[in-house]
């Protein structure tokens, strides 16, 4: 079952909010679609340096180790997959994905990060396949209450409401522990800066992904350092 949609694009993405049968239309030279969502986080961290308490604000991206039972097992990726005929759109699809794969609702299409083919082989036909991956928001990156109305609460990180509103002490969480895995897809996932995903790429980091996503990931962490805007829709000073 598909999930309620609820999210909003920017102008320059409207091309992707056209119905999937007519997207499909309009590129005929390819027989399967991928959609891939990019969420990041700004979320304050406190570090010790020479005994003074640090305040930091590390651009992070969130990415999910796949199950080892699975193709690629053990390496990461960010949260994505196929699209299906009954999604309404390539977005709705990548929608979807996002919800299936990390438990996280799609709030905003920022940007348009990568579009990726690649050629997969049946055994009566060759296919096209392509990928488009997009940075976007999530609805749980907001917080549920301002910073001075919460008591306890890490400036004003999100919380889980009660019926009425308020927030309860023992309810209050970071909205990067939300994280829901599917475990027949992923079994791990890490809040991971660009220093690490390049460490990767490199060959002497923990985070190894595949094909080119870890390329695409650099990418997303180039956009929106040069865009000056974070995937919470805050300015990056």
């Amino acid at each position: 079952m598909h999930s309620k949609i609820n999210y909003t694009v920017a102008p320059h993405l409207e091309r992707f909010a056209v119905p999937f049968p007519d997207f499909r239309a309009a590129n005929p030279q390819y027989t399967h679609f991928v959609g891939g969502g990019l969420i990041f986080s700004r979320t304050a961290t406190k570090d010790i340096h020479e005994g003074t308490e640090i305040e930091e604000r590390p651009l992070r991206v969130l990415l999910l180790q796949r199950s080892f039972d699975d193709s690629y097992g053990g390496q990461w990726e960010g949260p994505g997959g196929s699209c299906d005929p009954e999604d309404g759109s390539i977005l709705d699809g990548v929608t979807r994905e996002v919800l299936e794969e990390c438990g996280l609702h799609v709030s905003r299409f920022v940007e348009l990060v990568d579009k990726t083919e690649w050629v997969k082989q049946r055994p009566d036909s060759v296919d096209l396949v392509a990928k488009f991956t997009f940075i976007v928001e999530v609805h749980e990156a907001k917080a549920a209450t301002p910073a001075s109305e919460v008591i306890g609460n890490d400036a004003g990180l999100p919380a889980d409401k009660l019926n009425d509103g308020t927030v309860s002490p023992s309810l209050e969480r970071r909205w990067e522990e939300m994280v829901k895995l599917d475990p027949a897809e992923h079994r791990d996932f890490e809040w991971v800066t660009e220093k690490e995903v390049r460490e990767a790429e490199d060959g002497t980091g923990s985070f190894k992904s595949f094909a080119d996503m870890g390329k695409t990931i650099l990418e997303a962490f180039r956009i929106l350092r040069e865009r000056e805007v974070s995937s919470e829709g805050v300015d990056v000073k």
